[in-house]
This record gives C-alpha cells, structure tokens and sequence, in this order.
C-alpha cells in the first residue's frame, strides 16, 4: 500500500478508535449557531407572522397545539392522568411506557386542512369526516388530531335551547377528549405492534379509556348502569337490566349523536348486532362512509373485548387471552374461535348479546392502602412552543405523511426568521435533496455535520452523495476511488457512528465506499462493518455489503 495511502487510512482507523469510545456516551445537543449565508429568493414576499402554537410533554411523547391554552391544558390534564393510571394497572395490554410519539393537535382549520386535501377527505358527513390521521416513519410516528371537527350534531329539537347550549357546550368537550384517548391509545397499540387485528385495538382503546380514575384506586372493567344514561328502573344494580327492561327502554335515538360517551351495553341497548365474521374481518379503514354500521362495529368491538376480559365473572379471560395470543400467528377463523372457546360464531354471538344485556364482569384494579392514595401523576406544563419546535415538529408530520414542500417551507421559514441550529441547518439539508435542491442540499449538510448535528441521517446522506458525486468521476485505478476520494466519504460515516440512533446505511455505506477502492481495508474498518452485521443480522443490504469486500474481510 502507498505510502500517502497508508498513514491516510490509519488516521481514519484513529477517528474509528475515537469513535468507538465515544459511542453510547449521552452527548449534549449543539445548539451554537451555524454561520451560513441568509436565503436570497428572487421577488420573495415578507415573512408571514409565526403562528401561535403551544408545547408540552407527557412523558416520551411530545405535543404541538393551536386550540388554544384552556382547552389544551384541558385535554392533556385529563390524557396524563389516564396515562398514568393505565401504567399503575401493569396489564399485559397496556402500550410499553419506552413508546415516543409526537400529537398535533389543531384548533385551527387551516392546520388541518392539508392533510384532508392531501388525502381526499371530502365527506361532508361531520360525523364520519376524518378527524384524525396516523404517519409512521424513521423520523417516529404522529398523530395529527382535528380539534375543530364536530363530534355530534343536534338531533333532539324539543330540547330547552339554554340548557341545551351548556349541555352541549360541556358534551362536545368531553366528546372530544375521550375521542383524543381514545385515538392515542389507539395509536400506542398501533405502534407497539402494527398487525394486530382492527377489533383488537379499538376494543382495547375503548375500554382502557375507561377505567374508573380516583385517588384511591383505578378500576379496569366498570361499566354504566344502562338505566340511568338512558332511562328506566334506576333501582336495578348497576351494570344490569332485565329482558323486560330491554324490550321498554327508550331507543337512544337523541343520544347516539352523543354516544362517544356512552358505554357499550348503553350504545347497543336497541340495536342488532353484527355477525363475529364480518366483525372480525373488518379493517382500519372499512367504516369510512358507514356512519351507523361504524358505530355499531365501534362499540361491538368494546363489548366482544369486555366479554373476553371480563364477562361472567372472568371466565372468559384466559380463553381470550389464548385467541389473541394465537392471532398473531394464525388467521382468524370460526375453527380458531370454536378451539378458543369452545363455541360457534352463532352461540359466541348469543353469549355476546347476553353479556350486553346482562353484565357480569370480574373487573381489575389496583387500590391504595388503606389511608393512603395513589402516586399522582407527574404534572404537566404547557407553554408557548419556540419556532425550532413548531418548525421541527411540522417538519416531522408534513415528512411523514409524504409532503415534502410542506415539510421543506417550515425549516426553511424557521431558517429565514434566523434559526441556525445545527440540526434545523442538517434537516434543512435532507429535505433540500428530497425536492431536488442538491447543491443546496451538500452546502446544508456539510456546514451541519461541522457544526456536530445529533441527526444521524444527515451524516449518511452527506456521505452518500459523495460516494455517487466520486463514484461518477473516480479518480483511482480501474474507475476506482482514490483514498483521498474514499476518506471524503468516510469522515462523515465515522462521526455518524457517534450518534444515536445508529442506523444499518452507516456501515452498508462504509462497506460500499471501501468496496469501490483498489485499496484492501484496515483491520480497524473490518471490525466496525463487522460490528454492524452483528448488530442488524437481518439487514439484506448491509450483509450483501459486507459480502462484496471477499475473503479478505476478516478482523484480525
């Protein structure tokens, strides 16, 4: 080897050293300014003035919203404290407390609007019109929330118009914030484990939302007493009602409109249910123009699952327990369900009206010693967001959900108002190249990855672009790179080992840069692309990588 070759490649095999010292120490955020050159647009119009966001945290979860101060600190007091209580249950079911996601949350709709032409939501039925969208990606996964959807409309027109506006004043706020849980809770199931069956996590959510909350205890399986939310003989338990009482009950026509506060055996008083087939088969996105069958299958879904946890007395919970164990390894099938429960779909759906009809549960909980309560939950703080936040949170979402120019104007209106982060500065970068904007892209990306970003993605991509930049005019022998060419791709992939989260495309990249260099590699860089193999066995792309440098690509 060279000699200009060599000490070149051992002063990276040094970087490598350091590097592999440095990883997994927690490495404080740069935020000194990065000094680059302000926008020049041709006939740019003045900045528009920053809209009015908040910011909170619950736990791992970040929170943007325009609804305003009161209403969000409303909503999040009461999501933080269902949070809490849902992990001092510690049931199986519950979402990992390690989960991280971010909710936006618009009061304005003007917020919401992009999605909703982005997707093609143009219902105009309020109540079936998509109020929430779910995106998942490297960059995490968001829930973005309509906080200006109605939840209900007015259907009893002989109703005092003074009250009714309190009422529905107070309805429609707790309508929204037991939709909000409902919907996040969703979502955690969701990202905990993707391909769960839809009737799984929506009578999951449905129920974990309502858990019975105070300082002494937290109560999992309670329902209404279906005769007092909907009228007839108060004097009977609560949770029950007689055969006589079902036939006579009012049919909750002027409450269905109002029915996200309604619990199963209430909802479905009067109406006939759907066959377990056809429930089980539905999927996330089957009720979309079905107003009533959505609601039906909502609240069915609630009730299948309370049956399985709770009903009889808990009977049914380690059947159930089995049935969704297996689920995640076999289709659903009235075989799978009759070896589960030992019942056809018809008698599961008759043992199901029962339980409506007549609730037994066995509920669970967990309950202070006596004179004493419940850890509370931490508190939570809302406040003015920084333009950095609503920029990199905006940024995230409109990422996400595959809008690129959105995504690309918020860091770029951040970067205008004076942001010069060294990780706005690398986002900047990445989302430049994503619209085409490469030149641009390399100046963003080099001055961030200088300024020591935490993205790891911008030192893979700078390294990237150079790797195609050198491979299309190599420099080296037989249209190989040269080592000067080969340390230009490096340098980033070696600080990008430093960061968290390492990602496979560090070392597939390292492997590919060394694979198109006449030179052999180093014991040092062996070792680190071998270091990557063992930590993402299954990554095709690495291992085919690794495969490429021969038999010579054994660490000494």
């Amino acid at each position: 080897m060279p000699q200009p070759l060599l000490r070149a490649v051992w002063a990276t095999a040094l970087i490598v050293g350091a590097a592999m010292r440095l990883a997994g120490q927690d490495k404080p955020v740069n935020t000194t300014p990065v000094d680059l050159p302000d926008f020049v647009v041709e006939g740019q119009r003045e900045l528009p003035p920053p809209e009015p966001w908040l910011y909170s945290r619950l736990g791992n979860h970040e929170i943007l919203s325009s609804a305003g101060r009161g209403p969000t600190e409303r909503m999040l007091k009461d999501l933080n404290r269902l949070i809490h209580a849902l992990h001092l249950l510690e049931t199986p079911f519950l979402p990992s407390e390690d989960l991280s996601a971010k909710i936006v949350i618009c009061g304005r709709e003007s917020d919401f609007r992009p999605f909703m032409e982005k997707f093609h939501d143009e219902s105009t039925d309020e109540d079936m019109r998509t109020w929430h969208y779910e995106f998942r990606g490297r960059e995490g996964a968001v829930l973005v929330l309509d906080q200006t959807a109605n939840t209900f409309s007015l259907l009893d027109d002989q109703s005092d118009e003074e009250s009714t506006d309190v009422t529905l004043a107070e309805q429609r706020a707790k309508n929204y914030t037991r939709r909000l849980q409902t919907a996040f809770v969703k979502f955690l199931l969701y990202q905990q484990q993707p391909n769960q069956p839809a009737w799984l996590a929506e009578g999951l959510a449905r129920s974990l939302v309502n858990v019975r909350i105070d300082e002494r205890s937290v109560t999992w399986g309670v329902v209404d007493n279906p005769n007092k939310v909907l009228g007839g003989a108060d004097e009977r338990s609560t949770g029950h009602a007689s055969t006589d009482t079902m036939l006579t009950r009012p049919k909750p026509q002027s409450r269905d409109s109002l029915a996200e506060d309604l619990d199963f055996n209430a909802a479905l008083a009067s109406t006939a249910l759907m066959p377990l087939d056809e429930m089980f088969s539905w999927q996330r996105d089957t009720y979309i123009g079905k107003k009533l069958t959505a609601l039906r299958w909502f609240r069915q879904s609630h009730a299948f699952v309370h049956w399985g946890l709770f009903g009889d007395t808990g009977k049914h919970r380690k059947q159930f327990l089995a049935f969704t164990q297996r689920l995640e390894k076999e289709p659903v099938s009235e075989t799978l369900f009759r070896e589960c429960f030992d019942l056809s779909y018809v008698q599961g759906l008759s043992a199901l009206k029962t339980h409506i009809e007549f609730v037994r549960a066995k509920v669970i909980g967990v309950e202070a010693e006596k004179g004493e309560r419940l850890p509370a939950a931490a508190p939570i703080e809302v406040r003015d967001a920084t333009p950095l936040e609503v920029a990199r949170l905006k940024f995230i979402t409109y990422s996400l959900a595959e809008m690129p120019d959105r995504a690309h104007n918020e860091l770029v209106l951040a970067y205008r108002r004076g942001e010069r982060t060294p990780d706005l500065v690398a986002e900047l970068g990445v989302s430049a190249l994503k619209i085409g904007q490469r030149n641009r892209a390399l100046n963003y990306l080099t001055a961030a990855t200088k300024a020591k970003t935490t993205r790891t993605h911008a030192y893979t991509t700078l390294a990237r672009m150079r790797l195609e930049d050198r491979l299309a005019k190599p420099q080296g022998k037989d249209g190989k790179l040269s080592y000067e060419q080969l340390l230009g791709v490096l340098e980033p992939l070696v600080l990008a080992r430093t960061q968290a989260p390492r990602t496979p495309e560090i070392y597939t990249l390292f492997a590919d840069a060394w694979a198109n260099t006449a030179a052999t590699p180093p014991p040092q860089h062996l070792a680190l692309i071998d270091e990557g193999a063992k930590l993402f066995p299954d990554d095709a792309a690495l291992h085919a990588a690794r495969a490429r440098l021969g038999p010579t690509a054994t660490a000494k």
